[in-house]
């Protein structure tokens, strides 16, 4: 259904049709009650039958689709499809046990409930919660504006990020030199989260103080310097972004070793190196880069959103997306002019837009064409 009719007109249907069948239930648990026990049966049966259909055609395919595909755990979208995934297993295959007992004997005398009522009442209310939780799910996932980031991504933040570097390198030696070891560790743990990012391997609360300090805007440099290789025009400005990507690993192993390190002295053996590197990433390399490195614009992939959603440039701009959380996601156009691809954890797409126009785009995974939930646009001028 939802390949026919697109994700939010198929969840849009489901959504009418959960109504009606929970109505239903209810009318069938009233003709229960005054004892006109032919209606009770039909009525149930119809309805828990015709949820058969919406399971299949729906719910199933949606949650393939977001959960299975797109590497989907967390979020509230995704945890209110697993409980209701979990829990609507349990309420359907208890609807069709009753059904079969009503209506048939196929259930063997052993496995017949001695009291019917208590299931059927017990199956009833856990509908009612699915439901519930169905409407929570079209909520977050329809109705709720997506977050807008408090700093847009761009290519000053690496400019600030590499000054930034050069001065926790120099608070680190200080740190070191006056004997503070703890100190020192929660000056690397800000040199790691900088360098990588929240997409990072390392990314984290390393010195284990309780709390994750991160100077930068959440990116990372070596993820911009990815972006700068992605959108490079020219193998000097990708070999040179390379090269600057290399130094920074250096630079966060030697942070890394910091944060294990047992002694000053296995601190200062990483610092030695630690800081002049750092000096020369930002001179020779980062300075460099952003002299060379093309027009671009960044659009991030996070908490389930295109960020910024919506962005004007100028013919000839290349847009470069990258994904920032651990869900795979997509950037596919409505008109597939373009197609990322999976895209893991960390990973960029660009495009170069070379004619002007509206293009709308979507996340195959977690949106649909015509800007339903995960989706963005792009318009060139």
């Amino acid at each position: 259904m939802q390949a026919l009719l697109g994700t939010r007109l198929a969840a849009d249907i489901n959504l009418i049709a959960q109504i009606v069948l929970l109505i239903g239930l209810w009318i069938g648990f009233y003709f229960a009650r005054t004892r006109q026990i032919p209606k009770h049966a039909n009525m149930q049966t119809t309805m828990v039958l015709a949820n058969l259909v919406f399971i299949f055609f729906v719910m199933i395919p949606s949650f393939y689709q977001y959960i299975i595909l797109g590497g989907t755990t967390g979020g509230i979208v995704a945890q209110l499809m697993l409980l209701h995934g979990l829990l609507g297993l349990v309420a359907q295959l208890s609807g069709l046990y009753l059904v079969l007992r009503m209506r048939t004997q196929l259930i063997p005398p052993r496995f017949r409930v001695r009291n019917f009522k208590l299931v059927m009442r017990s199956t009833l209310g856990l509908w009612t919660i699915i439901f519930v939780l169905g409407i929570g799910i079209y909520y977050y996932r329809y109705l709720v504006p997506k977050p807008v980031p408090a700093v847009a991504a761009s290519l000053v933040q690496v400019r600030e990020g590499g000054e930034n570097l050069v001065g926790q390198a120099e608070e680190l030696r200080a740190a070191v030199r006056r004997g503070d070891l703890q100190a020192a560790k929660g000056v690397a743990e800000r040199i790691v989260n900088l360098i990588e990012g929240k997409s990072g391997t390392h990314f984290g609360d390393l010195d284990k103080d309780g709390s994750i300090e991160d100077p930068g805007d959440g990116i990372g440099l070596l993820n911009y310097l990815q972006v700068v290789k992605s959108a490079g025009r020219g193998a000097p400005v990708s070999a040179l972004a390379g090269k600057v990507a290399s130094w920074l690993t250096t630079i966060r192993d030697d942070a890394l070793g910091v944060v294990s390190a047992a002694d000053l002295r296995s601190a200062e053996t990483a610092v030695e190196e630690l800081v002049p590197l750092a000096e020369r990433a930002q001179r020779e390399g980062i300075e460099t880069v952003l002299a060379d490195a093309p027009a671009l614009i960044i659009v991030v992939l996070d908490e389930f959103a295109f960020n910024p959603q919506r962005v004007t440039i100028q013919k000839g701009t290349t847009v470069v997306w990258i994904n920032q959380e651990p869900e795979v996601h997509t950037v596919t156009a409505d008109d597939e002019k373009f197609d990322s691809g999976d895209l893991d954890r960390g990973a960029v797409f660009s495009f170069a837009f070379q004619e002007g126009g509206r293009f709308p785009y979507y996340c195959i995974f977690h949106g649909d064409r015509g800007g339903v939930d995960m989706a963005g646009t792009i318009v060139v001028e």
